[in-house]
C-alpha cells in the first residue's frame, strides 16, 4: 500500500529518523508530535484525514469509532507533524476501555502539542469539562479547536463555546475550524509548526500513516460494519483479520482476506448476518470496494461472523487486535463460529 507504514508508531519520546532528511529537503524545518483529544463524536478523525490529506482513520457517527492510537503524517516545507488520533474520551466500563483511556493518557504525556477538539454546535457539559482536566493535568501545551463551524449553530455562539474552556485553562493558541469543509485547518496547520521544535523529521517524510496493512483492513471492514448495523451494537463489535495473502496475476496484484466480524452473542451474530445473509454481504461488498480504492489493488474477500463471549474483558483476544499486530492467529477459545 503505497505511502503508509509497515507497523511501528512514533511517539514523543522516539527519536527522530535518522537520515530522514528535510521533508522538502531544503531549510530548517520543525517536527513534533501532535495528540488530538475530544468527547466522542468531536471529529478528530475527520480533523485527521483532512490534515494528512488521504484516509488514515475510519470515520462514523457512532460513539468509540476510534479504539487505538492512529498515526497520520503531515509532510511539507514547514516541517513534519506526526498527528495520533486517539480515542474520544469516555467512562470505561470495560477493559478495552480502559486500555483506550490509558493510551490516551500516555500519549498525551508524551507528545509536543495536545489538540483539544470541540464539537461548536452542541452546548458543553461535565463531559468537556473532565476533558479540560485531563489536557490541564498533563502538562503538555494545548491549542483548542472549534469544530463543525460550517454549521450555523456554531458560529452563533463561538465566542461562548471558546469561554468555557479558556475559564478553566490557558491555550498557546485557538482556533474555529470545519474538519468536512477544510475551512480554518491552515490556520492550525500554522499554529503548530510556530509550536514544535526545530529539528529533523521523526518519521521518512514519504510516509502517511505508520499503521500496518493488515490494521487498516480490519479497520476498513469495521467501519462497513457500524454503517450498517444497529446503534447498540458497534460497542460489541471486532474484526479479527485471520489472514492476509498478496499475489500479482495477469490482472495485477490480488490481496485475499480472511476475517472475522466479533459480535458477544448469538442474538448480535444473527443481526449481523441478516436474513439470508445480506447484511454481511453488504458489508462485505462495502469494505471491498473501500480496500480496492484505498490499496489500489484488487480483493478477494472471505468475512465471516462469530460470537465470542466477553471479548471485550478478553486480555489475550484484545491483544490481538492491536495495531502492530502483524500475523495471523488461530481462533481462540470460546468462540462460536458460523
Amino acid at each position: 500500500m503505497a505511502g503508509r507504514g509497515t507497523g511501528g508508531r512514533g511517539g514523543g519520546s522516539a527519536p527522530p529518523q535518522e537520515g530522514a532528511g528535510s521533508p522538502r529537503g531544503a531549510g530548517p524545518v520543525n517536527c513534533g508530535t501532535v495528540a488530538l483529544v475530544g468527547r466522542p463524536n468531536a471529529g478528530k478523525s475527520t480533523l485527521l484525514n483532512r490534515l494528512v490529506g488521504e484516509k488514515v482513520s475510519i470515520v462514523s457517527d457512532k460513539p468509540q469509532t476510534t479504539r487505538h492510537r492512529i498515526a497520520g503524517i503531515v509532510n511539507e516545507a514547514r516541517g513534519q507533524i506526526v498527528l495520533f488520533d486517539l480515542p474520544g474520551v469516555h467512562r470505561p466500563l470495560h477493559r478495552m476501555n480502559v486500555r483506550m483511556m490509558h493510551v490516551l493518557r500516555d500519549t498525551m504525556a508524551e507528545v509536543d502539542v495536545v489538540v483539544q477538539l470541540f464539537d461548536a454546535s452542541q452546548p458543553p457539559g461535565e463531559g468537556e469539562r473532565f476533558v479540560t482536566r485531563l489536557v490541564a493535568e498533563c502538562g503538555t501545551q494545548a491549542v483548542l479547536v472549534a469544530n463543525k463551524c460550517d454549521l450555523a449553530a456554531a458560529r452563533r455562539r463561538l465566542d461562548e463555546r471558546f469561554a468555557f474552556y479558556t475559564a478553566s485553562h490557558t491555550y498557546a493558541e485557538r482556533v474555529a475550524l470545519s474538519a468536512l469543509t477544510g475551512a480554518g485547518t491552515e490556520r492550525l496547520l500554522a499554529a503548530l509548526f510556530a509550536l514544535l521544535p526545530a529539528g529533523e523529521p521523526w518519521l521518512d517524510p514519504t510516509l502517511s500513516t505508520t499503521q500496518s496493512e493488515r490494521f487498516f483492513i480490519a479497520e476498513l471492514i469495521r467501519e462497513a460494519v457500524l454503517e450498517r448495523v444497529e446503534q447498540e451494537l458497534p460497542f460489541t463489535t471486532a474484526v479479527h483479520v485471520r489472514h492476509l495473502e498478496e499475489e500479482e496475476g495477469e490482472r495485477g496484484p490480488l490481496l485475499r482476506v480472511w476475517a472475522d466480524v466479533v459480535v458477544e452473542r448469538p442474538s448480535q451474530k444473527a443481526i449481523v448476518v441478516g436474513r439470508g445473509g445480506q447484511v454481511i454481504r453488504d458489508i462485505g461488498s462495502r469494505a471491498r470496494r473501500q480496500m480496492e480504492a484505498l490499496l489500489g489493488a484488487r480483493v478477494f474477500l472471505d468475512l465471516r461472523v462469530k460470537a465470542r463471549r466477553r471479548w471485550r474483558d478478553d486480555t489475550g483476544f484484545l491483544r490481538e487486535l492491536e495495531p502492530l499486530e502483524a500475523v495471523g492467529v488461530a481462533v481462540g477459545e470460546g468462540e462460536e463460529e458460523g
